[in-house]
């Protein structure tokens, strides 16, 4: 099944002749003027805006692309204190975060 949004298929092409010719018996007998919009001939328009929030994604995605996945200098560090016996843990830090990870889970439902 073919989705149409003004006139214009998902696939960029014009809609079907029995799409345009529908939209024109529905416009004459309105008695208004077809707006561009309405006309199921128009060709697609070749600019494309995007929101501010998925511009500031693909900067963040480019910017952590150029970082590596792991921080290869921080693993070093903890297995060195591990190895050695100096890594300290923080059982309350641990809870807090814990608690604040459900917390922020819980607003997102």
């Amino acid at each position: 099944m073919a989705v149409n949004l003004n006139g214009i298929d998902l696939g960029g092409t014009a809609a079907s002749s029995t799409t345009a010719s529908s939209t024109h018996k529905a416009s004459a007998t309105q008695s208004t003027p077809t707006t561009p919009t309405e006309d199921a001939t128009q060709q697609p328009q070749s600019n494309v805006s995007i929101t501010s929030t998925a511009s500031l994604l693909a900067h963040l995605q480019r910017s952590l692309a150029t970082r590596p996945a792991v921080d290869q200098s921080r693993v070093d560090a903890v297995s060195k204190a591990i190895s050695s016996g100096t890594y300290k843990i923080d059982p309350d830090k641990i809870a807090h975060g814990l608690i604040n990870s459900e917390r922020a889970l819980g607003k997102l439902s």
